[in-house]
């Protein structure tokens, strides 16, 4: 059966950046960094229906800050309420903390052929009530790369291509259960519909592997998350941004709605 998530999002222009493992669901990517000494705060609204009797609110606060030309650092914090049939969990998530590099920037004024690279490091930190399945209950280390390059047609009509993979490695928790690493990716594209709207589309995945409990792996922990996506972004100026999209999951483990609201400034 198929699955479908809508995700709204009010955020800053591209100048503030982000680090995008933060959120995997948003429809574009921020492949630089912000300029030196530039900072966003970006406020969230996230609503997920797991299932028929499932559902979960989540509320993260992101901040982001440009160190240098290349280089940027963020945080987040998630306030987590999960309700199941007549039992209701709150509490934070795991913080998460990372820095984004750039080692290339593609200059799309002058036609380069070199592409947009970089890449995210991060960690979270256990301070999610594990056994509330609020947080993994122990470290993680994150690693992702970011891809992006204009492509430009003969009709001198042009589109951005857009790719990102992420890998997470959770240790184990007091109680010697780990969670799975998860493998994450974005294969997408946007292109300008007129100056100041611009759509995207593309495919989302998130792949967990097996958990364990004292080194043994537990079947049927893992989960496959497919998506097909699409969405448009407005920008009202260089710092504000409007922008939505919605995915359909192509996998049975996908969650069957998600919707998200914030604003970034």
């Amino acid at each position: 059966m198929k699955k479908i998530i809508i995700f709204l999002v009010f955020s800053s222009n591209i100048l503030f950046a982000q680090l995008n493992f933060f959120n995997l669901y948003k429809p574009y990517q921020s492949s630089i960094c912000s300029l030196p000494n530039i900072y966003g705060l970006q406020l969230q609204m996230n609503y997920i229906v797991v299932d028929i009797n499932t559902a979960e609110f989540q509320i993260p606060v992101d901040l982001y800050w440009g160190i240098y030309d290349n280089l940027e650092v963020g945080v987040q914090i998630i306030g987590i309420s999960r309700s199941t049939s007549d039992v209701i969990d709150k509490g934070l998530g795991d913080i998460l903390i990372g820095a984004k590099y750039n080692f290339l920037e593609e200059d799309k004024e002058r036609l380069s052929t070199t592409p947009t690279i970089s890449t995210e490091l991060g960690i979270s930190l256990p301070t999610g009530d594990y056994k509330k399945m609020l947080g993994s209950g122990g470290l993680g280390g994150i690693l992702m790369w970011l891809f992006e390059k204009q492509i430009v047609m003969r009709s001198g009509y042009y589109f951005n291509f857009i790719f990102n993979l992420g890998f997470k490695y959770n240790t184990k928790n007091p109680d010697n259960y780990r969670v799975g690493e998860s493998f994450f990716y974005t294969f997408g594209s946007y292109f300008g519909v007129n100056e100041n709207l611009d759509f995207s589309f593309g495919v989302k995945g998130n792949n967990k592997f097996c958990d364990e409990k004292d080194k043994v792996k537990i079947l049927d922990t893992e989960s496959y998350k497919s998506y097909i996506y699409c969405g448009l972004t407005y920008n009202i100026d260089i710092y504000r941004k409007f922008f939505g999209s919605i995915l359909f999951g192509i996998t049975e483990d996908s969650e069957n709605l998600i919707f998200n609201i914030g604003m970034m400034y």
